[in-house]
């Protein structure tokens, strides 16, 4: 009797092991995140509705695909939103084979405390090596405090469960009060666009700049509300070329147009003064103020997207206002240099006629000793220290999209910015 009940007690542990296996097995195999492999950042899933990965990338980056779901998956917490817009974004970077997307909620969201919005971006990245230029960049903006700098968050993307690689989820820039925070029913948000203005309504200066809307607090009112901008910009210019610092300061928030100038300079943006480069005013009796600082993956001396700029945007101790790039494409021939890309019509002035002030120069140079003087250590230490986090994510991504070279070009931009920082200093230390 003492075997058969041995042998009862036997089997209904068997029975009872097997039970909670296959209870386990069935919870695992029916939980989403079974189907994907946590590497320490988060992951976003979007299961698309009537349409598939492929014809969203082949087709037009303007098309809206709507009703799609999209899920995160972040420290074993799980949010799932229904009925989310997707389209392509960027311009050149649309081009590449890793796209960029935009995603819109039907209402806002806080995703990873970065605050509320409906509208957030997924950069690819696909032309910088380290993924990193866009956050090393942003990470500038805040140490010299400009207002509403930007920040995002790595995450691994899925499309219908598929991985799709590294992503850098940010704010769409825009209007919002986790962005560019405008009150007044007035308020603008604006682009500087001498490239790719032709493909938008645009709005011209006097001086030939193209500006576009990116932005405004009510619709309705965008269009008066750009005509004023214009209006204010245009005597802006006017009073630079005048020499008149009081009038400019009447004018523009003279230390925001400091600040971006000292960004944009500190990380070499190739895009600045062209393209992507923003200015908002907060109703028609506001000043104009510049920024914030966004398109940054070109920045660093990123050597992966070519040469046609010429070598001087890659030198550390150069900087992108000379004058040399006022001139025509005849006169930039007769002197012998190459690469001429920007002609008088693509160029923004107001920067290049602004660093030709004294006064600015000065606002310049203590913004740079209040906020930036003796940062270097802690800004290449921050590249070191999210290389090191990424790497590991860099390399299944170069994997999907047959890309190499991170660690060599983190050591490259690393040295690069100590060069840049030691150049800088030589130029703006306080005597």
């Amino acid at each position: 009797m003492k075997r058969v009940r041995w042998f009862l007690v036997v089997v209904l542990l068997i029975l009872i092991i097997g039970t909670l296996g296959a209870v386990l097995w069935l919870s695992l195999r029916d939980d989403p995140q079974s189907r994907f492999e946590h590497r320490g950042v988060p992951i976003i899933n979007i299961d698309l509705r009537d349409v598939s990965v492929d014809e969203i990338d082949e087709g037009s980056k303007e098309t809206k695909y709507y009703g799609n779901k999209v899920t995160i998956y972040d420290n074993n917490k799980t949010n799932e939103y229904l009925d989310v817009e997707i389209k392509g974004r960027g311009n050149g970077t649309w081009s590449r084979e890793k796209k960029p997307y935009r995603i819109k909620f039907d209402e806002k969201v806080d995703l990873f405390d970065m605050g509320k919005a409906k509208t957030w971006c997924l950069l690819a990245n696909a032309l910088d090596a380290t993924k990193l230029r866009t956050e090393m960049a942003f990470n500038v903006a805040r140490i010299l405090e400009m207002d509403y700098a930007m920040e995002g968050k790595f995450v691994e993307l899925y499309m219908n469960g598929e991985y799709r690689g590294l992503y850098y989820l940010t704010h769409e820039m825009g209007i919002g009060k986790s962005v560019v925070d405008l009150k007044d029913p007035f308020g603008i948000l604006v682009e500087l666009d001498n490239i790719y203005w032709s493909s938008e309504e645009y709005y011209e200066t006097h001086n030939g700049d193209k500006f576009v809307v990116k932005d405004a607090v009510v619709d309705d009112n965008a269009k008066l509300a750009m005509e004023n901008f214009l209006m204010k910009f245009n005597a802006l210019e006017f009073a630079i070329s005048q020499n008149d610092f009081k009038r400019i300061e009447e004018l523009a928030d003279v230390e925001s147009f400091a600040k971006y100038y000292l960004l944009s300079e500190f990380v070499v943006n190739p895009d600045a003064y062209w393209t992507s480069f923003y200015f908002n005013m907060d109703g028609i009796d506001d000043k104009i103020h510049a920024g914030p600082g966004w398109d940054f993956d070109l920045a660093f001396a990123n050597r992966r997207w070519g040469n046609w700029l010429g070598e001087r945007f890659y030198s550390p101790t150069e900087t992108m206002v000379r004058k040399e790039e006022l001139m025509s494409e005849q006169e930039y021939a007769e002197k012998g240099l190459e690469n001429w890309w920007s002609s008088s019509n693509m160029l923004s002035r107001i920067m290049f006629e602004l660093v030709r002030l004294p006064e600015f120069q000065e606002k310049v140079k203590r913004l740079f000793n209040e906020f930036l003087l003796g940062k270097r250590d802690e800004v290449v230490n921050v590249l070191l220290t999210r290389a090191n986090e990424i790497e590991g994510l860099v390399k299944i991504d170069e994997k999907k999209w047959e890309g190499e070279g991170f660690r060599d070009e983190v050591d490259k931009m690393a040295d690069w910015i100590t060069e840049r920082y030691n150049y800088m200093e030589s130029l703006y230390l306080q005597n």
